[in-house]
């Protein structure tokens, strides 16, 4: 016969499930790590190629982004088909960074047909975009390192308004080393120590 389960138990249950759902989550940083480098890739190709190299085409290097969307689609879906269970945690992450990915398009959109020289504001507003869903992210994690990213991507789309546009790829550069490379590592590191 079963023993019913005493509250302090029932508790404790219920926190390593949470816990738990958080870890799975938040995994080894993964996406974190592969979106920051390959950001920073795009960033620094493109201020290199406009500004040093004087390629006025340097936006081009942005498609990479298209060619890692399309992996990332196809990994998270195995890796989708492989779990067992779907926390709450997992389904509202995904809705935040949904929202994020409708935000950025939107954005451009709105940009491209509403603002004469659009293209002086976009990385402003790709921080300002970038700041929601890590903050987000990392209050639904409680993880501090993904909030004070999500802070820093703010703070750093407000100071690119102060600098001469060209130079803005650089905000996007240290925004992207702050809010997902640096807790990517953590993350990994974490993720490393609790797997021994």
């Amino acid at each position: 016969m079963q023993e019913s389960l005493t509250e302090k138990q029932s508790l404790s249950i219920i926190e390593e499930m949470i816990n738990k759902a958080k870890n799975e989550f938040s995994e080894d940083g993964s996406m974190y790590l592969l979106w920051g480098w390959v950001i920073l890739f795009c960033s620094l190709g493109h201020f290199i190629l406009d500004v040093i190299i004087g390629y006025n085409k340097a936006w081009y290097i942005w498609s990479v982004t298209w060619v890692v969307a399309v992996y990332m689609i196809i990994y998270l879906r195995t890796r989708g088909r492989r779990r067992k269970v779907r926390t709450y945690a997992d389904e509202i992450l995904g809705y935040v960074w949904l929202a994020f990915v409708i935000m950025m398009v939107l954005t451009f959109f709105l940009l491209q047909k509403f603002i004469p020289q659009f293209w002086l504001y976009n990385f402003m507003f790709v921080l300002l975009c970038y700041g929601m869903p890590t903050f987000l992210s990392g209050i639904i994690l409680q993880f501090r390192p993904l909030v004070f990213g999500g802070i820093a991507c703010w703070i750093l789309s407000v100071a690119a308004g102060f600098v001469y546009f060209r130079y803005h790829p650089l905000f996007v550069s240290a925004a992207v080393v702050l809010a997902w490379i640096i807790p990517g590592y953590i993350l990994k590191a974490r993720s490393v120590k609790s797997s021994k």
